[in-house]
């Protein structure tokens, strides 16, 4: 099993990794860590670059020292729309599974779809979307 586990460095993919650690330790699965660099109009920079490997040795480090195998996790950095590089990344490595976390947004951005909502509607996997208050017993 593969589980993908998108991460932007917010409360909601804390838990969702969380989620994703447990998921996997229980079913000896293999990690993939994600974080997509926001297409905002301006070419990829060094220091976006740097922030999300830093991201991203975190949440690994965070991993490992909670019982997973450093060789069963791997780290990608997309540049692009979040949903479709989640969704894309899934396709093209074989996940089995997406956790991701949700924000709890409501009003306008609740209306225009978030990005756990977009990879819901596009994913071919099955996607789990952790909310925001979820907590682990």
């Amino acid at each position: 099993m593969k589980i993908l586990i998108p991460i932007d460095g917010s409360a909601g993919s804390k838990t969702a990794a969380k989620v994703g650690l447990r998921i996997a330790k229980t079913h000896s699965a293999k990690i993939i860590l994600l974080h997509v660099i926001s297409a905002t109009g301006q070419k990829r920079k060094k220091w976006m670059e740097e922030g999300a490997k830093k991201l991203l040795s975190v949440y690994k480090d965070a991993m490992v020292d909670a019982g997973i195998d450093a060789g069963n996790i791997t780290t990608f950095i997309e540049e692009g729309d979040p949903a479709e590089q989640i969704v894309e990344t899934a396709e093209i490595r074989g996940v089995d599974r997406i956790v991701i976390g949700t924000h709890g947004k409501t009003g306008l951005k609740k209306l225009t779809g978030s990005v756990t909502v977009k990879v819901l509607r596009h994913s071919r996997v099955l996607v789990l979307g952790v909310p925001p208050k979820f907590e682990i017993k």
